[in-house]
């Protein structure tokens, strides 16, 4: 549908090109009208340009439009909506002849040829050929074209990720951010945020443990709201022991994004046991469960309360929950506390059976969802391996999830 409307879109650009170059030329043309004369015919090898364009005959549609369509600023946009086209297709080769076509032109002014290079850099960038694309983009960075400049500099911190030179991409977003692009301010926040902690987790397993707190520092600067850097923090004062830092890190998350609690859980758990205090995570736990249900954390919960009040009042937890806001995790947990307490003479093998659905059940669903593409996985991911997004996998909600 969208290659659909391309063409078309393409169609009208170029008709409308030839007709403003045909009656642009107001004297000549008015005086011939005038006298009778009919102005000349369309040019048979334009009209077969076109033919074979919409024939989907690429090869020949770039043959007549770069040798017969004369380059001007009328015309230039017909050119561009070519190399796009066919960029769409999957044929960049085609799309690099034309744009390329286009940069070597002399009429362009300084402009017109560096919308025109910019189109080129696109196409290298599609071919997967990156060192000529940044090439492009790095030259067309500080082009007096507002969004010329904005584009060149998204598309290399979009190169610099995907050769994991976290901090150039990082710099790369900050130059964009100071020449204020209009809108999505905090899309390119939070993308630096994490080349920032990608950075961080490389300097970590390198043992440097001042550059971490540095990066994280400047992670936190960008994006005040990255949950990932909050749970990286905690993980560092976890290495060092200090607990209630830690614990004070990982508190944060759900101001930031309560969809990332369940990823808090553990790291409280295991603070609050060195510490020795699990009663106060029981009461931070409830209140959490009051201001954000979830079913990691009344599991967490139950479990608790099971090992340090009674197995009653973590059943009766379950069963509340059960009873406003169902889960499959939770139905299974409250299954289990039952097939525990039946005793060994009591016939629970329909409960067994299932509890044991249940577990086959989950075991097939993923845990984790992209908001962004619908990519699911089993294990956390900041960056969606699929549609390159960050920050967009969370757990899944509903009755199979949180």
């Amino acid at each position: 549908m969208q290659d659909f409307l391309l063409y078309w879109m393409l169609f009208f650009a170029i008709a409308a090109g030839f007709f403003m170059g045909r009656y642009s030329r107001k004297s000549p043309l008015r005086i011939m009208e005038r006298y009778g004369d009919k102005p000349s015919p369309i040019n048979p090898d334009y009209i077969r340009g076109l033919n074979h364009l919409l024939n989907e005959d690429a090869d020949a549609a770039v043959d007549t439009f770069t040798e017969l369509l004369p380059v001007n600023d009328k015309t230039l946009d017909t050119h561009l909506a070519l190399g796009a086209l066919l960029r769409r297709r999957g044929e960049v080769g085609k799309a690099i002849r034309v744009h390329q076509f286009l940069v070597e032109h002399q009429q362009l002014d300084r402009q017109q040829q560096e919308k025109a290079q910019l189109e080129l850099g696109l196409d290298y960038l599609k071919a997967g050929v990156l060192d000529r694309a940044e090439d492009i983009f790095e030259r067309l960075q500080n082009s007096s074209d507002h969004d010329v400049s904005i584009k060149s500099l998204g598309f290399l911190a979009e190169i610099y990720r995907d050769e994991k030179e976290w901090l150039n991409a990082a710099n790369a977003i900050e130059s964009l951010l100071r020449k204020k692009p209009r809108g999505h301010d905090q899309k390119w926040r939070s993308m630096q945020a994490h080349f920032y902690c990608e950075e961080a987790v490389s300097a970590k397993t390198r043992g440097d443990q001042p550059l971490v707190r540095k990066l994280l520092a400047k992670a936190a600067h960008a994006d005040p709201k990255c949950v990932r850097v909050s749970l990286l923090m905690a993980d560092v004062e976890l290495k060092r022991e200090d607990y209630k830092s830690a614990i004070k890190c990982l508190k944060r998350v759900p101001e930031q994004d309560p969809d990332y609690i369940p990823e808090i859980l553990p790291g409280l758990l295991q603070s609050y046991q060195a510490l020795g205090d699990i009663e106060t995570m029981i009461v931070y736990l409830r209140q959490l469960q009051d201001d954000y249900p979830s079913s990691s954390v009344i599991i967490s919960l139950a479990d608790l309360v099971n090992q340090h009040e009674s197995e009653g009042a973590a059943v009766a937890l379950l069963n509340q929950k059960i009873d406003t806001r169902p889960s499959l995790r939770v139905v299974g947990k409250f299954l289990d506390f039952h097939l525990n307490k039946a005793s060994k003479e009591d016939n629970n093998k329909e409960q067994t059976l299932v509890r044991n659905m249940l577990e086959s059940l989950l075991e097939h669903k993923s845990y984790y969802n992209c908001g962004s593409c619908g990519f699911s996985a089993n294990h956390l991911h900041w960056q969606c391996p699929s549609c390159k997004s960050w920050g967009s996998i969370k757990a899944v909600k509903g009755l199979e999830g949180e």
